[in-house]
């Protein structure tokens, strides 16, 4: 009697264990897939982070890795080499879903079914073997080496692609605003519409207050002396940029093509502040009296070791790098974004998982229908912003590749991590991307006007 007991309570179990894993599936096929990307993005961020502090215990058994390093490791050497392995894994796995799902335009392709959409369980364990496989290489790999000098270009790509998108936040924020505005004026309610209006004013008069204060600054801090002409050369063409395409937002004629002021501040503050991060990533050169190391052209704070802003520029850079991959996959299926059907993907969903559908039967993906017509998002560049926010993502973790492979100190150990951002290469990186970003978006106030047989709205 008793092993009959045991036998059932035994069955009970099982099955509810499968009940509850049915319904752990069932739950999880009805997730938008770009909110399943993103996680996978956020683990990996979680990932470096983690490893890059406590990353020495792992890699130092791994004799590979130890034995071609010439010195003695510290910490943040090892941290380095964490960082390096987890974002190439990550870019190798995002970079080669963009390839494969490259002219997907239809939902009835089997790429979108069976590689954007479904197989998630293959997927993942692809992923895990994207991140892992990066340590078995040596420390003194050359293919390691080639992807952190790759990474830095690949991290300026990103920082323009962050600029898109954040044109994208700022034409849908003034045209949000000014729709309110007009519907309220429309209903007869003119106290609401004026409201809508006042709004976008002082969040216009906001970011530029911020962005003119911001770069008074940058001429106290950084351009001290007047032999500092490299900084004050950095600011005052950055405010020049800022200046054009501000007035040309202004221009009668660029304001009937669509042109707002809004968008110009947005832009206005992005330029301003990747133009900070710029001059604050320079490292120290020279030295002054008292044996101390004195970069003469950056604030006092900023001169110990080049930090770029130390830890909270690298918070702040990280949290933006997630909110511009986050937002990125919120608007991938906007028609607004991409021009075309809207929807999201909401009804693509019905096959993410192998062991069922979204709408509850109980279905394998070969029996699971699947919708049909164009697809609402570009899939390929999708999955490109999330490869070169994984390149990104090494490079501000490890001062733009400045650490882990130099000898950043007279010893010759290698250079502290925690000099986030520092060197010549992030400096370049930063202000090419932020004069991009203004260039940019001046051409789409200037393109309505220039070419008049195009339509650009």
């Amino acid at each position: 009697m008793f092993t009959a007991a045991a036998a059932c309570a035994g069955s009970a179990c099982c099955t509810a264990t499968c009940s509850c894993f049915g319904a752990v599936g069932g739950a999880v096929a009805k997730i938008s897939a770009r909110a399943l990307y993103v996680c996978l993005f956020v683990l990996t961020t979680l990932f470096c982070v983690v490893m890059r502090d406590y990353a020495k215990p792992m890699l130092a058994k791994l004799p590979w890795i130890v034995s071609a390093t010439g010195f003695d490791p510290g910490t943040e050497w090892f941290g380095a080499q964490a960082v390096y392995r987890i974002s190439m894994g990550s870019f190798s796995f995002f970079a080669t879903m963009s390839l494969l799902l490259i002219n997907v335009e239809t939902k009835s392709d089997p790429r979108d079914r069976l590689l954007h959409h479904g197989n998630w369980l293959l997927k993942l364990v692809a992923w895990v073997l994207c991140l892992v496989s990066p340590f078995l290489l040596g420390a003194d790999s050359g293919l390691i080496k080639f992807y952190v000098w790759f990474a830095r270009v690949a991290s300026g790509f990103f920082l323009v692609a962050q600029s898109v998108i954040l044109l994208d936040f700022a034409f849908l924020w003034n045209g949000s605003w000014v729709r309110n505005s007009e519907a309220a004026s429309d209903a007869g309610d003119e106290k609401t519409a004026m409201g809508w209006i006042l709004g976008l004013l002082l969040s216009t008069v906001t970011l530029y207050s911020g962005t003119i204060a911001l770069l008074a600054f940058l001429y106290r801090w950084y351009v001290p002396h007047t032999e500092c002409h490299e900084n004050a050369w950095f600011v005052s063409v950055s405010l020049v940029l800022i200046f054009c395409f501000t007035a040309a937002s202004l221009h009668p004629l660029c304001a009937e093509k669509g042109a707002s002021i809004l968008p110009a501040a947005v832009v206005a503050a992005y330029v301003g502040y990747l133009t900070h991060q710029a001059l604050a990533s320079e490292p120290v050169t020279g030295s002054e009296t008292a044996g101390d190391t004195i970069r003469k052209c950056a604030p006092f704070a900023n001169a110990a070791g080049g930090r770029g802003g130390g830890e909270p520029a690298q918070i702040a850079g990280a949290a933006l790098t997630l909110l511009s991959v986050a937002y990125s996959a919120y608007r991938a299926g906007s028609v607004d974004f991409f021009g075309d059907s809207d929807g999201g993907d909401g009804e693509q969903t019905s096959a993410l998982l192998d062991s069922g559908d979204a709408s509850g039967d109980d279905v394998g993906l070969a029996g699971a229908e699947f919708p049909t017509g164009p697809t609402t998002y570009s899939y390929s560049f999708f999955h490109a912003v999330f490869a070169l926010a994984s390149a990104n993502l090494g490079m501000l973790l490890t001062g733009w590749g400045s650490s882990g492979f130099g000898t950043g100190d007279p010893g010759g150990g290698p250079r502290d991590i925690r000099n986030v951002d520092s060197g010549w290469a992030s400096v370049w990186v930063k202000i090419l991307s932020a004069w991009v970003t203004a260039a940019l978006y001046a051409w789409t106030v200037v393109a309505p006007v220039v070419l008049e047989d195009r339509d650009f709205f």
